[in-house]
């Protein structure tokens, strides 16, 4: 699995302190993105989509209208929408902040939440900010680039699978948070694929994954904080009487909040075994060093003897014992061979006992 740095979009709430609160400055990175709005609006009997070039009514009271807005960096457009459905100016700034955590907050007109939509592009993790607006029958979505989690979402629609088509935009709320939770189940157990693979490789010695087990830490650590607020926000809104959670609809909540109960539980349990495996790569390497220097270390210790013997008969003295026999140097070496031998089944003895 390909993982990059998730936290590099904290750099866009600094890059803009100087602004006033409410300022919409988009701050992202897809800067370059076609603005494309899709509008799908259906009830039980049909669906209709279509390309449209802004989210506007007149809307039927017997459909349910999701926009999807596709490109964050048209301040225009964004200011427009806010216009039209009267949303706070500060919700339109979180639209365009990429770097506000998920939430999700039920205002006097609309409901407004935030979610960090995670999904696979074939081994790599895309991170995009996601906004979704509910207003009477009228969703909107907002998605920095082209791709999403939602194309279950929409199969279940123009195929008519299940209640959806037979329910209101609060149900359609819902599903799309869900269809965000899944894709969150996908991400763990890839995640957890890659967690036995480095383990393997690093309970053989190899020491070449730290890069990948540090980056899987932050990854988890991205996922686990994408996915508590959501956990707390469906939390608070169970404990309130709400029109977004119809009594029809809490038996779907409850089920919602289970799932993602599972996956922060389990992001825990991988997050103390990265750790483990962590602390398991920095011993195995202290313990490699170890080796290596015990090895310099003895080999050090055998040429001690022999670097002293060499000295001594390297000194430049007119009358040396053995100076003139013929023999001496290959008693010398004889004498070296024998001294080295000695110590280096000396160690061994020590190792072995």
């Amino acid at each position: 699995m390909s993982i990059h740095d998730p936290f590099n979009v904290l750099h866009g709430k600094k890059k803009y302190t100087s602004e006033m609160p409410g300022t919409i400055v988009y701050t992202g990175q897809y800067n370059d993105v076609e603005i494309s709005i899709e509008c799908i609006e259906y009830n039980e009997d049909e669906i209709l989509r279509n390309q449209v070039k802004a989210v506007t009514g007149p809307f039927d009271d017997n459909k349910v209208y999701w926009f999807n807005v596709i490109g964050l960096h048209d301040i225009r457009l964004i200011n427009e929408i806010g216009k039209s459905f009267n949303l706070h100016h500060m919700d339109l700034e979180d639209i365009v902040q990429v770097s506000q955590w998920s939430k999700i907050e039920v205002k006097d007109q609309y409901f407004f939440s935030i979610f960090k939509m995670m999904y696979l592009k074939g081994t790599e993790v895309i991170h995009e900010h996601l906004a979704i607006v509910q207003k009477d029958n009228v969703i909107i979505t907002f998605q920095e680039t082209q791709g999403d989690v939602f194309d279950d979402v929409r199969e279940r629609l123009d195929k008519k699978y299940g209640r959806i088509r037979s329910m209101e935009s609060n149900y359609l709320f819902y599903v799309l948070i869900d269809a965000l939770v899944d894709q969150y189940f996908a991400i763990a157990n890839n995640i957890s694929s890659d967690f036995n693979e480095i383990e393997m490789k690093i309970l053989d010695n190899d020491f070449r994954n730290r890069e990948r087990v540090y980056h899987l830490r932050k990854e988890l650590l991205y996922l686990n904080s994408a996915i508590l607020p959501i956990k707390d926000s469906v939390t608070s809104l169970l404990k309130q009487d709400s029109a977004l959670i119809s009594d029809d609809l809490r038996p779907y909540y409850n089920d919602l909040l289970e799932h993602v109960s599972q996956v922060s539980d389990s992001l825990k349990a991988y997050k103390e075994m990265t750790n483990s495996l962590h602390e398991m790569n920095m011993s195995n390497a202290s313990n490699e060093m170890n080796k290596t220097m015990m090895t310099l270390t003895i080999f050090s210790v055998i040429f001690i003897p022999l670097t002293f013997l060499t000295g001594v008969f390297g000194m430049n003295f007119t009358y040396l014992p053995g100076l003139h026999v013929s023999s001496a140097f290959y008693l010398f070496a004889a004498a070296c061979i024998l001294i080295a031998t000695g110590m280096l089944l000396f160690f061994k003895f020590k190792k072995w006992n």
